[in-house]
């Protein structure tokens, strides 16, 4: 079996350039210790305490209603889309 000069050069190649290192999980060198916790679907949640509201200035609370309330309009939004537009797609459920 004869190989071509071309895929043995690729694989010299390939085989001689450096790997990164991986991280190990539970290698954090240099990251910030914060207590937030990421769901099974990958979002990152707050501290715990910072949920309940006790430490965040009125200020901060209401721009949270207000990002809350848009989230909340852009979702209803999104979803009265897809209706329609899978509605006069998907005839089948």
């Amino acid at each position: 079996m004869r190989v071509s000069p071309r895929r043995l050069l690729a694989v010299a190649l390939i085989t001689a350039l450096p790997l990164p290192a991986l991280a190990q999980p539970g290698d954090k060198a240099g990251a910030p210790t914060t207590n937030r916790t990421v769901t099974a679907t990958g979002v990152t949640k707050p501290p715990a305490s910072s949920t309940s509201g006790s430490n965040l200035s009125p200020a901060v609370r209401t721009e949270m209603a207000k990002a809350e309330k848009a989230a909340a309009e852009r979702n209803r939004a999104w979803d009265s889309k897809m209706r329609t537009t899978m509605g006069s797609i998907c005839r089948g459920c």
